[in-house]
């Protein structure tokens, strides 16, 4: 797997991206700084929020795998799957809750990570 991290104009909007997931997960948040990665086929959102650090995985062509997911957390937020919640199963809450998307999106997967953790709280 290669992970690649794609350039961001500093006057580019993170909601052109996916605006609606964006407005979905983020909308009462302040975001620090976000980047943007490819791995193979899939999208990775790198936000951090003031409390903690997300990664939002989107592929519009199949479905993320453990492998893929385990990759991401290892290389983007140099942790352990145990030391992050994962959440899978994404996109399924989202049309639930109406969103619907322009594009078709296979997987959608969050990965949460707390800023700031000490020593005593792992």
């Amino acid at each position: 797997m290669k992970l690649i991290e794609t350039p961001v104009t500093s006057n580019l909007n993170i909601k052109t991206f996916y605006p609606k997931v964006v407005d979905f997960f983020f909308s009462s948040k302040a975001i620090k700084y976000y980047k943007l990665y490819s791995l193979d086929r899939t999208q990775i959102l790198y936000i951090d929020t003031y409390e903690k650090s997300q990664l939002l995985m989107i592929n519009t062509k199949k479905k993320i795998t453990k492998q893929e997911i385990d990759f991401a957390i290892r290389r983007i937020l140099k942790a352990e799957r145990e030391d992050v919640k994962v959440h899978i199963g994404v996109k399924q809450d989202l049309e639930r809750a109406g969103v619907q998307f322009k594009r078709p999106n296979k997987d959608i997967v969050i990965v949460e990570q707390k800023v700031g953790r000490s020593v005593e709280d792992k």
